[in-house]
């Protein structure tokens, strides 16, 4: 018997966290380089300081790193569970720091101020989906036998009591 809400999508459960692997992974990469190229390090180290964060200079370059390069390891799987870690910790800063301390800013894009906390919220529970199941099967992680995600639902083995007849 085929349990309610159960679907045939279940063999292409590797591609869910290759999609959360490249979107969140592209976002983060997207935003080290801008940071980097557009912005300039010092305009960063600037605004960080601004914020009173201590040390803007290093923060600023750790930043960069972490989101670009973890960007890039994130799309390609490559240590997955620790690359999400300091991403978490940028996005938690970003909301708590920054957004926390804007007039007027809610959950949702406010019109009148142009931001909200929507996308890292977002990306948020992308990273965390991703520190839980890991980085599945379709990534560098999976194929060199590190780690991949958690068995689907569906092939979970139930430990249940015999039938008795």
């Amino acid at each position: 018997m085929k349990a309610v809400g159960a679907s045939g999508l279940g063999h292409l459960a590797d591609l869910g966290p290759l999609c959360m692997r490249v979107g969140v992974g592209a976002v983060f990469a997207v935003h080290g380089w801008q940071k980097y190229d557009q912005i300039g390090v010092d305009n960063f180290a600037g605004f960080l300081d601004s914020l009173n964060v201590p040390a803007p200079e290093t923060v600023a370059w750790l930043q960069i790193i972490a989101e670009g390069i973890g960007g890039l390891m994130l799309i390609a799987g490559v240590m997955t569970r620790l690359v999400t870690i300091p991403l978490i910790a940028i996005l938690l800063g970003a909301i708590f720091l920054v957004k926390d301390d804007l007039p007027g800013v809610g959950f949702v894009v406010d019109a009148s101020v142009g931001i909200g906390r929507e996308l890292e919220t977002g990306l948020l529970a992308g990273l965390l989906g991703l520190l839980f199941i890991g980085p599945g099967r379709l990534s560098v992680d999976g194929a060199l036998g590190m780690e991949t995600a958690v068995a689907p639902l569906g092939s979970r083995t139930a430990t249940r009591e015999p039938e008795r007849a």
